[in-house]
């Protein structure tokens, strides 16, 4: 008995650490929302991906997932000469996540104009603490940008916060390959692990965020 369990402890973390099941896992997330953009002026609000966490303001650095966003976001912003926000807060006194990210965008550009929200913590804060900035701005057109696999998410929260709100969504980042199917999607790799990890704690937030819903908690 013992000794089935094992085996199939083994297969699960072997479909977890193989390209095949990022293809499943992400597909569905990845597709879920294209890219859209107002035809006039709009705002841009980032959330967070995460970064090197210090109590240090001179040593931060946002993480590889915050700079895919942060700098999809300066790209449009640069373009359209839209406003910046970036959302995301601390959990333990280290310095807020959206002030690294807005060190790092000043320093690449410093003409933008950029809009910290630092008291947040999940997805649902980002989005309910940047409304409070899109109102005093008096705001209706807002572009949403973060990861394609947590647009659906995050999409979804926005439009429940703030129906009146035009939303478009902006993912970025996909992880999903776009090659035809090959010997090399069964092969177990670490980043795939990360990867499908990622998709996993995903999953798990919708039917989360879906239950908050449903409670009115959101």
């Amino acid at each position: 008995m013992l000794f089935a369990y094992l085996c199939v402890l083994a297969l699960l973390f072997y479909f977890l650490c193989i390209p095949l099941t990022t293809r499943w896992l992400l597909a569905p997330l990845e597709n879920a929302a294209k890219p859209s953009l107002p035809k006039g002026s709009a705002a841009v609000v980032v959330l967070g991906g995460g970064q090197r966490r210090s109590i240090d303001a001179t040593k931060l650095d946002p993480s590889p997932h915050s700079l895919v966003r942060l700098i999809e976001a300066l790209e449009l912003s640069a373009k359209f000469n839209w406003p910046i926000i970036v959302c995301g807060g601390s959990y333990s006194g280290e310095v807020p996540e959206a002030v690294a990210m807005a060190n790092k965008a000043r320093r690449l550009f410093p003409n933008l104009t950029i809009y910290e929200e630092a008291r947040s913590r999940t997805t649902w804060e980002n989005i309910k603490n940047a409304l409070s900035i899109l109102k005093s701005l008096g705001i209706n057109d807002v572009v949403l940008v973060t990861h394609g696999y947590h647009m659906f998410r995050a999409l979804m929260t926005a439009k429940r916060m703030a129906p009146e709100i035009n939303w478009y969504p902006y993912p970025v980042g996909e992880f999903k390959e776009l090659v035809p199917l090959s010997l090399m999607d069964f092969l177990p790799k670490a980043s795939d692990f990360q990867i499908n990890s990622i998709a996993l704690r995903e999953y798990l937030g919708i039917v989360a965020y879906k239950a908050k819903l449903l409670l009115g908690r959101i």
